[in-house]
């Protein structure tokens, strides 16, 4: 009976240490990389921290074990149809897209805001120099929730009095398309981004609104990811987030080798100096640059209320921590 006893004893502590491996392990295989890792943005200059990392290959190099996959898309709404779905599991898309995911129940945080960027409503009709001067006239967005959408009614709601009084003339369009039918005319106006904005300023396009006039400096584009992601793969999170800051300081400390790996990306057109030329770029009668490359999320509070009152969100976060990660916390946010 003794000897039985001791056997049925050493049974269960064998039973209970191999169920604490399991959970240790369990545990140190979530706090490890992904396996599997794509990740997704749209063309513009805004996500040269994104291209920087892909082309110096920083993840693959820390993580030789992870496959990794980047993906450039030609609109947001994939890419957050895709980080919903788990195929992607980083995005980079606008602020008002993470807001309206968010208000409708999406899994989702921004583990890296990628800059601060001062969005031009552009115009080639020079009959067009006022807000008011688009009513009944097309105008292109990417989508009808991205952060140029919010700023147009913005920009409606004070000079109008009504921020729904352009949506009739909205028209869904990717940047590079928007570019190409401002241009030749198919549309009226052209609510874009960099590099597009310059581009279209030099091919004789103006100026008729800047976000920054109407906002205040304010986060433009940002890296999101679902929360079981970031539970399961803190580490490399807290990692891809220090890259980002490193990809920021490097613009800002070396642009012409930025600039050089950024024409790499694009082929060879536009020129690295072009490049440059993007990175310096000033908006219109003002000393701040189109985009500041910076981590500390700006506005998203702003945003959300103004998008609530509006009825463009459903639901108001209680601070601006709700909508972050963890290492965003200490950028003092807004």
């Amino acid at each position: 009976m003794k000897t039985r006893f001791i056997a049925v004893v050493a049974a269960f502590a064998a039973v209970g240490l191999a169920a604490f491996a399991a959970v240790a392990g369990a545990g140190k295989a979530q706090e490890g990389p992904p396996s599997k890792l794509t990740i997704a943005y749209q063309p513009g200059l805004g996500y040269a921290p994104l291209i920087l990392m892909k082309e110096m290959r920083v993840i693959e190099k820390k993580y030789p074990g992870t496959q990794v996959e980047w993906k450039v898309l030609a609109s947001g709404t994939p890419i957050t149809q895709g980080v919903i779905t788990g195929d992607l599991q980083i995005g980079a898309v606008g602020t008002g897209p993470m807001l309206v995911g968010w208000a409708r129940g999406v899994n989702w945080k921004i583990i890296a805001p990628l800059n601060l960027g001062d969005l031009w409503l552009m115009a080639k009709d020079p009959n067009i120099r006022t807000i008011a001067d688009l009513r009944g006239k097309r105008i292109a967005t990417p989508t009808n929730t991205s952060i140029q959408a919010v700023m147009l009614r913005k920009m409606a709601q004070v000079k109008l009095g009504d921020a729904r009084a352009l949506d009739s003339g909205l028209v869904a369009l990717d940047h590079p398309d928007g570019m190409q039918a401002l241009l030749t005319g198919q549309i009226d106006a052209h609510f874009t981004s960099p590099p597009f904005q310059f581009q279209e300023k030099v091919r004789g396009a103006h100026v008729v609104g800047r976000s920054y006039s109407y906002f205040g400096a304010h986060t433009f584009l940002v890296t999101v990811m679902q929360d079981k992601f970031y539970d399961e793969h803190t580490d490399f999170a807290k990692f891809f987030y220090r890259q980002i800051v490193a990809m920021q300081a490097l613009i800002k400390k070396n642009p012409a080798r930025v600039s050089r790996m950024l024409s790499a990306d694009a082929g060879g057109a536009p020129t690295w100096r072009q490049f440059k030329q993007w990175l310096a770029a000033k908006t219109p009668g003002s000393k701040s640059r189109a985009l500041t490359w910076t981590t500390r999320p700006l506005g998203l509070m702003r945003t959300a209320s103004f998008m609530n009152k509006t009825g463009q969100l459903s639901k108001m976060p209680g601070n601006w921590k709700e909508l972050v990660f963890p290492p965003v916390y200490a950028t003092k946010g807004s």
